[in-house]
């Protein structure tokens, strides 16, 4: 009999050991262009790799083992655009579907007591915040009794639904997110839009723990500090906008005293700010947050990468740089205007467009061609350059490596970069076209 109890343990034991949970999306309607999807879990608002599945019959598993921590998982299936889904997990089997050109709007879970749970409550709060919404805004337009009191019993069913369903997840991972995706509304309507405004940003984190490790492993902290920078505050003035995104990030880093998402934060808003081609708070945010972090979370490779793709945005000054022995790019006072050439003698498109840009460029005689080649090896580039006379000519050994090519965060040839005669750059042009329209458009 002991020996049967023993075997019969055994044989559990093997079981709960080699458990697996499964993942299954399917695309509804399917794209064939996308054929593989990549499994990430999110750590800290970032992603990490876990392994990868081809997309077989519209649909593509994953398999976690049962030593898989829960959190917020996130499948990638088109590495452009919003190619992707996040989602709890559990520890139990997730089936979706899913439209992978809207999947926000579109992803229906089959299977997941966690997702259901959080997507029905993102859907039914949702829809009740925007009928309280709807009684605020009548509310500015015609104050009245009646109004306010729609608006209390709104606010009361809210408040209510909002409870049912903490209740209904308690114990579960998506508690936390039930929980921290509330938003705040005055208990009242209120009579002023300003007002309205001013109640939700200065409450916008009421509902928020930032210690919580659940939320910390996941993406919520960082889409909820992008949209209370970027969301919340507007205005018509460069100068007022500045200074209220300066305001949201002091807001946002007083509240987190966790230095590894605080640094995970800032690289984010960097980034978020990269993509706008704003470099003055790209580096308002290297120096004032993100040097302010202890030394041994800084990377020197990162600020020195950073700053150089801001430093090649339409309206910076140029890196400055030498070559020969007496030349540079800010003593040049020769010409109007400067075009900062790159291209290489082993890229074939530089060397088809070289003489197209060569001849278009002889039509203006106040400008001039600072040619910056690539090079691993000088020969090539010595037996080129003389059929380009009157052109600055610079030789960038080491290719991609040259420090002039990573001052100004070159990845392709030909690049295109037109300067003024103070060195400020006026135009990035995509091309021989581009550049061509650029030309004609000085004065």
């Amino acid at each position: 009999m002991r020996k049967k109890q023993l075997l019969l343990l055994l044989v559990l034991t093997s079981c709960m050991c080699f458990a697996q949970y499964q993942i299954k999306g399917t695309l509804k309607p399917f794209d064939k262009e996308i054929k593989w999807a990549m499994l990430y879990q999110i750590k800290e608002g970032r992603q990490h790799y876990i392994k990868n599945s081809k997309i077989d019959n519209r649909s593509f598993y994953f398999e976690l083992p049962q030593s898989a921590s829960s959190g917020m998982y996130r499948v990638v299936y088109r590495l452009k655009e919003d190619g992707f889904i996040d989602f709890l997990y559990n520890k139990e089997d997730i089936s979706f579907n899913f439209d992978p050109k809207n999947p926000d709007q579109t992803i229906v879970y089959l299977k997941s007591k966690e997702n259901i749970l959080y997507q029905s409550y993102l859907q039914q709060v949702l829809g009740a915040q925007q009928y309280l919404d709807s009684i605020q805004i009548s509310y500015f337009k015609k104050p009245n009794p009646v109004v306010a009191k729609d608006y209390q019993i709104a606010y009361k069913q809210l408040k209510e639904l909002q409870k049912k369903y903490q209740k209904d997840s308690y114990g579960m991972l998506a508690f936390n997110f039930i929980k921290a995706t509330q938003r705040f509304n005055s208990n009242n309507a209120v009579l002023e839009p300003q007002e309205y405004l001013e109640n939700i940003k200065n409450n916008f984190f009421e509902y928020i723990n930032f210690k919580d490790p659940v939320l910390v492993n996941s993406s919520f902290l960082v889409d909820r500090t992008i949209d209370y920078i970027f969301s919340l505050s507007y205005s018509k003035s460069p100068e007022v906008q500045e200074s209220l995104y300066k305001e949201s990030i002091k807001n946002v880093m007083g509240i987190s005293k966790n230095i590894d998402l605080q640094k995970d934060l800032i690289e984010i808003v960097i980034e978020e700010f990269i993509s706008m081609e704003n470099r003055d708070m790209v580096i308002y945010l290297v120096e004032n947050y993100y040097k302010k972090l202890p030394l041994e979370q800084q990377s020197q490779t990162y600020i020195k990468n950073t700053l150089s793709k801001v430093s090649i945005f339409v309206g910076a000054v140029a890196p400055n740089f030498k070559w020969e022995k007496n030349k540079e790019l800010y003593t040049l006072n020769t010409h109007k205007y400067y075009v900062i050439l790159f291209w290489s003698t082993g890229c074939s498109h530089c060397i088809t467009q070289l003489p197209e840009v060569y001849k278009l460029l002889k039509q203006y005689k106040d400008i001039q061609v600072i040619a910056v080649a690539l090079e691993k090896e000088a020969k090539d580039w010595e037996k080129l350059t003389p059929h380009f006379k009157g052109w600055q000519h610079v030789l960038g050994m080491g290719k991609w490596t040259n420090d002039v090519a990573r001052s100004y965060n070159i990845e392709a040839t030909p690049t295109y970069i037109l300067l003024n005669a103070n060195k400020r750059i006026i135009a990035l042009p995509d091309g021989f076209k581009a550049l061509k329209e650029a030309l004609s458009l000085l004065k």
